[in-house]
């Protein structure tokens, strides 16, 4: 396996260089390495000061960019839907454009080393400025940014995003429409650095005792919140005060199609260059990410996703320097076909949910946390047992817990909130410690989610 770099190169580096394959570097004599590959950064330079007027002509210098860099234009190819947006962002080529390139042009300035550090390696922690990420963003945009070396799939620039042909059309467009929002309303309005920092941190608690860590700490306050539709409004993110979890994949970032991760990350440009810095995460890792402006509103799910209209954050459009998203992977579960039981009981499955949740919870600098049901989508996660492991973590953190759903899975909401008035009001339910004693209790022959509720209900007295 490849080990992790220490640093992420950036485009601005004169070690960054490719093919001229057009004869485009503006100094004829300049000087080649023994691969034949120039400096990549003048050619830049000049593909960006020529006029972009249309979105034929801003085509054609992403087309330039991307076969000098890789030969291919693969995936983005006919450009046509990144078109039919740019053509309906209103000032776009008059205004935007020149604020774009502008940001872009700035990446020896604003990261004078020429990389970012990766996260894990010498740090956990990396902070940027709104300008800063900025930058990084129109560089996703300009796909002049080359994978990460632990990442093979395509989903480190906006590329994936351009074709008309999509996986989920509706997506890949509502992605869009939040990125040309950015430019419009972010970037072409930056102010010096931009007014706060957005902060990436790696975290991991490695000494945990899981059986112990709860003797005596209460019972968090939870509420199992039932609405019509999912929506990203901020108080759905979390705001004011609060976070919000983020189902993440072990590679965190964007995609094609509409996963709760993709949706928050998609909507969310300066969320979109942790990609870049943050490893795979392992299974007591979870990243953390702070000040990620959320630029529209997205309702609904998988197919039915719709856009709406954003509303800044009740205590003003600043307060999204405190929207805090935890990016925490769960376990892929299937139920064994020979009949092994619910694998979501198994203990070392059960301690390492807990252990990614409690690492995500104990951040720091919110008062409670608001989840969908984690990991119980395609990761086949059995929704009584995630609740019940959610729960334990936050009362660890000492956290109130949100957990949402749709009407459409109402029936598992109401058995969820039975079982949290059967614990709450059971006579010897009295700290954190009795809900992890409740989930080592569970029979590990259980098979589907009926009889997992069934039996916890039973267990506890529930009618």
């Amino acid at each position: 396996m490849t080990s992790t770099p220490e640093i992420y190169l950036l485009p601005s580096s004169p070690t960054f260089t490719c093919l001229d394959r057009f004869s485009l570097h503006p100094d004829p004599d300049a000087i080649e390495d023994s691969n034949g590959h120039v400096q990549f950064w003048p050619i830049l330079t000049d593909v960006l000061s020529q006029p972009i007027t249309s979105a034929a002509s801003l085509v054609d210098t992403l087309e330039t960019i991307s076969t000098t860099l890789n030969g291919t234009t693969v995936p983005a190819n006919d450009h046509l839907l990144l078109r039919n947006i740019l053509e309906e962002t209103p000032g776009f080529f008059l205004t935007i454009w020149t604020c774009i390139a502008k940001v872009a042009l700035e990446m020896p300035v604003l990261f004078p080393k020429g990389y970012l550090p990766v996260l894990g390696r010498k740090s956990n922690e990396a902070s940027f400025t709104r300008r800063q990420i900025a930058c990084l963003v129109v560089h996703q945009f300009l796909r002049t940014l080359r994978a990460p070396a632990w990442r093979d799939d395509g989903m480190h620039d906006f590329g994936i995003w351009y074709s008309i042909e999509q996986r989920q059309k509706s997506a890949a467009r509502a992605y869009l429409l939040a990125l040309a929002k950015y430019f419009r309303d972010v970037v072409a309005k930056l102010d010096g650095e931009g007014g706060w920092n957005v902060v990436y941190t790696l975290r991991s608690v490695k000494s945990m005792s899981l059986s112990e860590d709860g003797e005596g700490l209460p019972l968090a306050d939870i509420e199992i919140e039932v609405v019509a539709e999912y929506d990203t409004l901020p108080a759905s993110l979390g705001l004011p005060g609060g976070a919000a979890v983020v189902a993440s994949n072990k590679d965190v970032g964007f995609g094609q199609s509409a996963t709760q991760e993709e949706v928050h990350v998609g909507i969310s440009p300066e969320a979109c260059p942790a990609v870049l810095i943050t490893p795979r995460l392992s299974d007591d890792e979870v990243l953390v990410v702070q000040g990620a402006q959320a630029m529209i509103n997205m309702t609904g799910k998988r197919r039915d996703i719709k856009v709406a209209t954003m509303k800044a954050p009740d205590s003003e459009e600043k307060s999204w320097r405190d929207r805090m998203m935890l990016f925490m992977d769960a376990l892929e579960l299937d139920l064994d076909a020979k009949g092994a039981g619910l694998p979501d009981l198994q203990p070392g499955n059960v301690d390492r949910e807990i252990r990614k949740a409690y690492t995500a919870f104990c951040s720091g600098g919110f008062r409670g946390v608001r989840t969908g049901l984690w990991g119980c989508g395609a990761f086949g996660g059995d929704p009584v047992v995630k609740v019940l492991i959610l729960w334990y973590a936050a009362s660890l953190a000492r956290i109130k817990l949100t957990v949402v759903c749709d009407e459409e899975i109402r029936p598992v909401a109401e058995q969820l909130d039975a079982i949290v008035s059967a614990v709450n009001g059971h006579y010897s339910f009295r700290n954190a410690t009795d809900i992890r004693q409740l989930l080592k209790d569970g029979p590990k022959d259980l098979r589907s989610h009926q009889q997992t509720a069934l039996w916890f209900m039973n267990r506890l007295g529930a009618k």
